[in-house]
């Protein structure tokens, strides 16, 4: 098993399933931030919940969510799919980019099965967050 990166949406979207591998996207996080900033782009984990965990804190999620109360940020799906489609275009097209990644394919195939998830989303008037679990 093992935690994932999949997308939420507010209001619910049945029809915008996300089904890739959420846990190729949690695993390369770091490259896709890096590459979104220096594309001048909004990191691809600003899109999830960003907030402070105390120092002291050793508890598991459920407990987090307690101290820090529910969390309920949601962000315009026209801003996730500048970043989503940006990054995409820099991996396909510059071989640098595509070299931060053992599978440059995989992660651009991944990136469009959740623009195109977003997509069907914002048709619906929806917006979004990541989440992980």
């Amino acid at each position: 098993m093992g935690a994932e990166v999949y997308p939420v949406f507010h209001p619910r979207v049945p029809a915008a399933s996300f089904d890739a591998d959420g846990k190729l996207l949690l695993r390369e996080h770091a490259a896709l931030d890096s590459i979104a900033r220096e594309l001048s782009l909004t990191p691809f984990t600003a899109f999830g919940d960003n907030r402070d965990v105390p120092e002291d804190f050793d508890g598991d999620p459920d407990e987090l969510d307690e101290i820090l109360g529910e969390w309920d940020e949601w962000f315009s799906i026209d801003d996730g799919l500048e970043t989503i489609d940006g990054m995409i275009a820099a991996i396909k097209t510059d071989p640098k980019m595509a070299g931060r990644f053992e599978e440059p394919d995989c992660i651009c195939s991944v990136l469009e099965s959740l623009a195109n998830c977003l997509r069907i989303a914002r048709n619906e008037y929806a917006q979004f967050r990541f989440e992980v679990s």
